[in-house]
């Protein structure tokens, strides 16, 4: 428990609303003269006590008041819990007074889901980049070419087949058993990477790893879509990306093994198997969404509208072609045509990537209060562009278009994931999110071919990426001037059909 004294010397106006029953952080409830404890709120524990002390001639009012507390957040209580403490001790109790926090009340039941989501998305991170950031060192053992990765880290798209016959299952059985489900086999299939005997081995292992780790991204999303406030969404998708990133860095952390020996990659292969019994706690205490479960009770339907899908498809085709290629052949650029070793790549990666969560934040925070649209549209071009010029620079230069490209891009589509759940019904969001990630991969194998490809003709890969530059483009130009704008908006404003989940408030 977190013990807690302030003394208050305010007017009496606001010594009458801190004797009062709090409706900011949680929903309080009097017991007895001056006690308060939680009705609803995000505290495992909790316990208020405030007293008048002393009034002054100037009319202004003395109040000692003391808290006892204990956050229901999940190992990231450490993090939260100062500034849970700053904000306690504030006079201010209105819920629009702390900005760091939502307006609506957050339950005891959402503080578990969002924690446990935030760790699963960090071992996400991790299985999700495991190859593309070692694929360079596994082709040098395997004597592999520029194509034969390029065909390799396309072949890994097939794995989304496995996951696509699954995820539906999540409208009909729930989103928890299928998300430890997708964490587990990803982490095994991906461990498995380590015992490759060539590329065909090496890509068949992480082609089932990665489809399983998409499909646990979309479902991470989807449970963080129905569970938070609505004036929060983005910014909770910017928390869960940052943790995605983190994972995401942790293979950075390790890439410097890959010096060691021509067969040391297979390291970095062998981590995962610490995240299972991580695995197995997050089951023990995940809930399950609460719109899931009404969704489930009433038996809602889940019927897709074509319109919005195919506007996403297009989006989602689109926007990989580039992207994708852009992305993962990055390390193959710094190696080959920059001359960095893997301790220079980690260094690079680590220094570029680290501030991210900064622009992912903001981003976040302006598409709640601004919009989707601009905030997600504009950083995809410019984030784009800014990807294709770092593959025609060297220096300095390079250093700053890959930055710039980086930061706007992870928060660019960190604002627009959202949309794969917002528009869609409870019980077709997961295999909604399961076909748009197949036709997310399906844009992403043709780019990573094509650039493969074209990079053996010009000799480089900054020309043949230049080819694929429309993709992001055209998604951003969709973004802007056809996606509806979702934001603050309940997602039942955008599915009539699914009953109505109420957030606690006062």
């Amino acid at each position: 428990m977190t013990k807690l004294h302030v003394q208050h010397v305010v007017e009496r106006d606001v010594a009458d609303a801190i004797l009062a029953p709090r409706t900011d952080f949680l929903i309080e409830s009097v017991d007895g003269n001056g006690h308060f404890v939680q009705q609803e709120g995000p505290f495992e524990r909790y316990h208020r006590e405030v007293a008048e002390v002393r009034t002054y001639d100037n009319g202004t009012v003395n109040l000692a008041e003391t808290y006892d507390f204990r956050l229901n957040i999940p190992l990231w209580r450490p993090l939260v819990t100062p500034l849970m403490r700053r904000g306690l001790k504030s006079p201010k109790r209105q819920p629009r007074s702390h900005r760091w926090w939502p307006q609506e009340i957050v339950t005891q039941r959402s503080a578990t889901l969002v924690s446990v989501i935030a760790l699963l998305s960090v071992f996400a991170g991790y299985l999700g980049v495991v190859i593309s950031q070692t694929i360079t060192f596994a082709s040098e053992e395997f004597a592999a070419s520029d194509r034969t990765q390029a065909w390799t880290l396309a072949g890994l798209r097939f794995g989304v087949f496995a996951s696509l016959i699954l995820i539906g299952r999540a409208d009909r059985i729930g989103r928890k058993p299928m998300l430890i489900g997708f964490a587990t086999v990803s982490i095994v299939f991906t461990a498995l990477g380590a015992f490759s005997t060539g590329m065909i081995t090496l890509g068949v292992a992480q082609a089932i790893a990665r489809g399983f780790d998409t499909g646990l991204l979309t479902l991470l999303t989807l449970s963080v879509t129905e569970e938070v406030p609505a004036r929060i969404r983005a910014t909770v998708l910017g928390i869960m990306t940052m943790c995605t990133g983190l994972g995401a860095g942790m293979v950075v952390w390790f890439l410097p093994l890959a010096d060691l020996d021509v067969r040391a990659w297979r390291i970095i292969y062998l981590v995962p198997l610490v995240f299972l019994p991580v695995v197995l706690w997050c089951w023990r205490i995940m809930p399950e969404t609460r719109r899931f479960e009404k969704a489930d009770q009433t038996q809602a339907p889940g019927k897709v509208n074509r319109k919005r899908f195919a506007m996403l498809a297009v989006g989602a085709f689109a926007s990989t072609l580039f992207l994708s290629p852009a992305s993962q052949l990055q390390n193959e650029y710094l190696r080959d045509e920059q001359g960095f070793t893997g301790g220079q790549i980690s260094i690079f990666r680590i220094l570029i990537g680290t501030p991210v969560g900064i622009p992912i934040l903001a981003a976040g925070y302006l598409a709640d209060r601004r919009g989707r649209k601009p905030v997600g549209g504009l950083g995809v071009a410019i984030g784009a562009i800014a990807s294709l010029v770092a593959y025609f620079s060297g220096g300095i230069q390079l250093w700053i278009s890959s930055a710039i490209s980086v930061w706007l891009l992870a928060a660019a589509f960190t604002v627009l994931r959202s949309y794969s759940t917002e528009l869609f019904p409870t019980r077709a969001r997961a295999r909604v999110g399961g076909w748009l990630d197949l036709i997310s991969v399906s844009g992403s194998f043709v780019g990573l071919i094509v650039v493969g490809y074209l990079a053996e003709v010009y000799g480089s890969l900054g020309p043949a990426l230049s080819v694929m530059i429309w993709g992001p483009l055209l998604t951003a130009g969709l973004v802007l001037f056809a996606y509806p704008e979702t934001a603050s908006e309940e997602l039942e404003t955008f599915n009539p059909t699914d009953p109505e989940v109420k957030a606690p408030s006062s």
